[in-house]
């Protein structure tokens, strides 16, 4: 086969430009890297060691001593949580790789291939079955929550989307849980939850609503938010980023190379 390359010289301006998008973005996974970090470190402090709590009272509880007036409960008394979805998979016609007014799709897969904020999805589900399967789509800032297979991967719809039966979607009661549903899931030992040898198998729906959860009053989870919603908040914003630099990455290689477009163009 023959093919056109461009020159030595055209080639390595095209791996400056790409070298510099890859850069851009491993500098952004750093620095939310750092910022999850921080996140971790004050809820650890809060709702693990109750490092500015310990001079009260404490009591007994479920998940051991927790601050007096704080409680333990199963998830579904504080959450509304439902499950995702998955037409027939033999028919074809209500699944898609094209956007194009579709709707996302979300898998365990693409909890594991997204960051904090859930908004990629391999695959979509056309809008006709949407509505013919009465699937439920899920507004942005809904706590998504994998229970089959892999158990216990987490992340925060960025976007409306929609998942499949393997993703528990946990409803916020106000805006201000967000923060610390998302850590208290992503923090939990989902291990507890499995009653044979296999987790994989044994964790169900029924299971992770009764799931149980530390919950503290709620003037304490909102000034949690507070301090922690502006980490949250630089995360997304960077995670959109790497998402904008990706797709022009993916985008300017393939007409660099075909000499579709020029160097002179993307520096005009």
């Amino acid at each position: 086969y023959e093919i056109e390359i461009p020159n030595i010289k055209e080639q390595k301006r095209i791996g400056e430009i790409l070298s510099s998008l890859d850069d851009k973005i491993e500098l952004n996974r750093r620095i939310n890297d750092n910022l999850e970090q921080q996140a971790q470190a004050l809820f650890k402090s809060w709702f693990v060691d109750f490092e500015p709590f310990k001079e009260g009272k404490f009591v007994d509880s479920e998940l051991g001593m927790i601050p007096e007036n704080w409680r333990v409960c199963s998830a579904e008394t504080i959450f509304k949580i439902n499950i995702g979805k998955t037409p027939p998979r033999k028919e074809q016609q209500w699944f898609t790789n094209i956007n194009n007014g579709n709707v996302k799709w979300i898998s365990i897969s693409d909890l594991g291939s997204n960051e904090i904020f859930i908004e990629d999805s391999k695959e979509y589900l056309t809008k006709e079955a949407i509505s013919k399967f009465n699937i439920i789509v899920v507004p942005e800032d809904t706590i998504l929550v994998s229970f089959k297979l892999t158990v216990g991967r987490v992340g925060i719809s960025n976007c409306e989307l929609t998942t499949n039966e393997a993703v528990a979607r946990f409803y916020l009661p106000k805006s201000y849980f967000r923060e610390y549903t998302y850590l208290s899931l992503k923090n939990y030992n989902y291990a507890r939850l499995g009653s044979t040898s296999s987790i994989a198998t044994a964790v169900n729906s029924k299971i992770i609503k009764n799931m149980k959860l530390l919950i503290p009053p709620v003037t304490i989870i909102s000034e949690f938010s507070k301090r922690i919603n502006p980490l949250f908040n630089a995360i997304r914003i960077y995670e959109n980023e790497i998402r904008n630099l990706s797709k022009i990455r993916n985008t300017l290689l393939p007409k660099l190379m075909s000499g579709e477009l020029k160097i002179n163009d993307i520096n005009n």
